[in-house]
């Protein structure tokens, strides 16, 4: 029988599906023997050569597989599958329960996140409807920070950036009070550069002293 008549690489080698790999390389060199295109009568035609060759690839092909452990399981998966049609229904309704199951998580997961959202979104508006309140100042706080913040007059009222950079310091005191942390520390340093600007401006102005 030709290879071409022969439907599985176990019927292309001649051999059991419990050969072992030395039984699978046997019978390769052996059918390679038998099928190699070089046997080939000199007054083939280029039909039968193609023929011949399409055939040695098969065997080939059988060999590349069934000498190996892993790609000879594989093989056998898919050809239980083909060859039992209740394997292959058992294996579609599987893989549509795994389906609907991972579909499920994934609106849990959704849904987790949209309850998440919207208490955060909660407890924003509930903080934005709140009066503003000054931050107790701490001995803790100051003894991080080497010169003392600088302090707006008590007489001036707030401007509109200040009220917010004071509403923004208090949101973050109650959701995120580390990032909060470090936000005083940068806009205390922002602060001190302005500081001293203002104060190299001023030394500029000065006339210099004559003797």
């Amino acid at each position: 029988m030709s290879v071409a008549k022969k439907t599985t690489f176990y019927d292309i080698l001649s051999i059991d599906k419990s050969a072992s790999v030395d039984e699978v390389r046997k019978a390769y060199r052996k059918r390679a023997l038998e099928t190699h295109p070089d046997k080939l009568d000199p007054s083939a035609t280029e039909e039968e050569k193609q023929a011949a060759e399409r055939e040695f690839q098969k065997v080939h092909e059988a060999f590349q597989t069934l000498g190996d452990p892993l790609k000879k399981r594989r093989y056998d998966a898919v050809l239980a599958l083909r060859l039992d049609p209740k394997l292959v229904s058992k294996h579609g309704s599987g893989l549509m329960a795994d389906r609907r199951e991972w579909a499920r998580q994934q609106e849990e997961l959704a849904r987790r996140r949209m309850e998440d959202w919207k208490a955060r979104q909660g407890r924003l508006e509930g903080f934005k409807a709140a009066p503003l309140r000054s931050a107790p100042v701490t001995p803790a706080a100051t003894e991080k920070v080497e010169k003392p913040p600088v302090q707006l007059p008590a007489s001036r009222e707030l401007t509109a950036r200040e009220r917010e950079e004071q509403r923004v310091s208090e949101l973050l005191n109650n959701l995120y009070p580390d990032m909060a942390a470090r936000r005083r520390v940068i806009l205390q340093r922002r602060a001190e550069r302005e500081q001293a600007e203002k104060e190299k401006a001023l030394a500029q102005l000065e006339p210099p002293l004559t003797a």
